[in-house]
């Protein structure tokens, strides 16, 4: 971030944005991002795709919701999910970027 043309972050917005890096430490967490990088699936889908249980599964969903990374709706009993913004895969992708840099040097 060049410090010239932007502000710098308050107190409260690193707090937020430190949330948001919490819940992507988990690789679980990510898998159901990349998982939902091709649209919107059922929580059912997601456990089947990133083979895990459907109850450790809609907590992730849920923890990824309240953040704003996810949205979903609701049709009878089933709840789809899909990502909230583009920018969250930018985000993996950034991050992706700088961690295997080094190696492809």
């Amino acid at each position: 971030m060049e410090t010239k043309d932007k502000e710098r972050l308050s107190i409260e917005e690193c707090e937020a944005l430190s949330d948001i890096f919490k819940s992507l430490s988990s690789y679980v967490r990510i898998h159901i991002l990349c998982a939902l990088s091709d649209g919107e699936k059922s929580a059912g889908e997601i456990a089947k795709l990133i083979n895990a249980s459907f109850a450790n599964t809609s907590q992730n969903l849920k923890d990824l919701y309240n953040l704003g990374l996810l949205k979903k709706r609701r049709v009878g009993q089933f709840v789809y999910y899909s990502l909230a913004d583009d920018s969250v895969l930018e985000l993996l992708e950034l991050v992706r970027r700088i961690r295997f840099k080094s190696k492809k040097a």
